[in-house]
């Protein structure tokens, strides 16, 4: 979490005096008296998780420290898709932000983010990129307009306990849809609860639902002659809103509330509520952490197959304000190499951090996409697990199978108002009987059709 005021604005005086003098900026200015170069960096933790604070700007300081000629300043400024324009248009926008995978596409297609081919190139290990990761933020020309900073694949997160209690093998989670239909009503049967939970609000069920579908073989967006086109009324995302509605009314598996975020719903896993549900490897966290849950009880495999091995790949990626300087597109660069990519390739470096969250109790071994390939990513992972608290065992089932799923990313263009669009749907059939999947998802398109318009304009 990095956040600062733009780059271009550097040259300013004072940061009191930023917006009132922003349109009087050059971008060229951008090193003060000392001739050093300015960059502001977003994303910086908020006053109210103070330790995370801390470790983010004592990192700012070791930054400055090695690249005495480089000024870091930090804002908590965080990516908002409805601002982001006009923030960019009036010199509000930092030189570094995190955007989600929804977006590159977008911002490279409307000139609004920069080309970093270059400066990228130069990177330590930059050779060893997994495709993948650079994928979302590569644009048609081959240039890199931006670089991964964290990145999942969803699957199915199980409570051990309660599959103990339905008479399921905790060590074999279901492998399709069907399998977790006929898990959600045993465990609804033995215990009591929702076998299967699923959000509806807050984009989070359009997210989820967009995974679902790719299980099917599915896709919520196609090339239609060089624009994206909203394709959900398919056969596949059917299938997925089909299974919804019959867990639903016919065996009353997935529980009654339905105007849920995924957040909810998390909480609800946590304390023996709930029995299945899809998130990432990283929900241990909030799981063990936030909201007190038992080490034992977590189980993760890969998500279920409707026909098709593949999972939703979402994550971040830092971009570099298009109206950067060359200097500050370099420091920009480092920043993001330093702070977001060493953890992931220096293996020295990773086990330090992994220690000092293990000391500070912080998860450390849950499994993640690595942004290299496993000449690079095996070793830091056996360095991290040196210093595992999690139950290293319980994500085997997710580590097996998620390596031979396709990864497919979340819909490049216009993927939020997409989700938001699929959340309608999912409350429909959710909560009315009589909702017709077919006629859900036709108006799911119709409502997001003039989005996917406008952001390709």
């Amino acid at each position: 979490m990095r956040k600062q005021l733009p780059g271009l604005l550097a040259g300013c005086v004072s940061m009191t005096l930023v917006l009132a003098t922003a349109a009087g900026c050059s971008s060229n200015d951008s090193g003060d008296a000392g001739g050093k170069i300015k960059i502001t960096v977003g994303d910086m933790p908020p006053t109210t998780q103070q330790n995370v604070r801390q470790d983010f700007l004592d990192r700012v300081a070791e930054f400055e420290s090695a690249n005495p000629g480089i000024d870091i300043e930090p804002s908590e400024s965080k990516w908002e898709a409805k601002t982001f324009a006009a923030r960019l248009a009036g010199g509000q926008l930092e030189t570094v932000l995190q955007v989600p995978l929804t977006e590159p596409a977008g911002l490279i297609k409307r000139g609004q983010i920069a080309d970093i081919t270059t400066e990228a190139q130069a990177l330590p290990n930059a050779s060893a990129f997994d495709k993948r990761a650079l994928a979302p933020a590569t644009g048609q020309d081959g240039h890199v307009y931006g670089l991964p900073t964290s990145q999942f694949a969803l699957g199915l997160v199980y409570n051990r306990q309660l599959f103990r209690k339905a008479g399921l093998d905790p060590q074999r989670p279901p492998s399709t849809w069907d399998e977790v239909r006929t898990a959600a009503k045993a465990i609804s049967s033995a215990a009591g609860v929702p076998g299967f939970a699923m959000p509806a609000t807050n984009n989070t069920g359009g997210w989820i639902f967009t995974a679902m579908t790719y299980t099917w073989g599915g896709r919520l967006e196609q090339d239609n002659g060089g624009k994206h086109v909203a394709t959900l009324e398919t056969a596949q995302a059917r299938s997925a809103l089909e299974l919804l509605r019959a867990m639903r009314w016919q065996d009353n598996s997935v529980g009654t509330q339905h105007l849920r975020n995924a957040a909810e719903i998390a909480k609800d896993f946590a304390a023996g509520k709930v029995g299945m549900m899809i998130a990432t490897p990283s929900s241990y966290t909030e799981f063990a952490t936030q909201f007190g849950g038992t080490a034992e009880a977590f189980g993760m495999g890969p998500l279920p197959s409707g026909g098709t091995a593949a999972t939703l790949l979402g994550g971040k990626v830092a971009v570099v304000n298009p109206k950067a300087t060359k200097a500050e597109r370099e420091a920009a660069v480092k920043w993001i190499d330093f702070y977001h990519l060493r953890p992931r390739y220096d293996t020295t470096f990773a086990e330090q951090v992994a220690a000092a969250k293990a000391k500070d109790n912080v998860p450390v071994g849950f499994p993640y996409v690595s942004l290299y390939g496993p000449a690079i990513a095996g070793p830091v992972l056996t360095a991290e697990r040196k210093h595992a608290n999690v139950p290293v065992t319980n994500f085997a089932p997710y580590e097996s199978g998620v390596a031979n799923q396709e990864f497919v990313t979340e819909p490049p263009v216009a993927g939020q108002e997409l989700y938001a669009a699929l959340d309608t749907a999912l409350q429909a059939v959710l909560t009315r009987q009589d909702a017709d999947p077919s006629d859900e998802l036709r108006k799911a398109q119709a409502k997001v059709a003039p989005a996917l318009e406008r952001a390709q304009q």
